[in-house]
């Protein structure tokens, strides 16, 4: 009488390793700098919000010069 082996997700040991050195590595990070010098998403997304509204002022700016006679 065989047995069938239960299936077994061979993902799961990386996927545990991965998330753990991610969490390891942010605590360490924040250790070792200061909290605001840690990126964040809301950061990143600010500083691409400036850079959009620095690039579209430089083109206006740009635009304005054209016109002129």
């Amino acid at each position: 009488m065989s047995t069938i082996a239960p299936e077994r997700d061979i993902t799961a040991v990386p996927r545990a390793v991965i998330t753990f050195s991610a969490r390891l590595l942010g605590q360490l990070q924040r250790a070792l700098t200061d909290e605001k010098a840690v990126a964040t998403a809301q950061s990143n997304a600010w500083d691409a919000v400036c850079a959009d509204r620095a690039r579209a002022a430089e083109r206006a700016d740009l635009r304005a010069r054209l016109r002129r006679p």
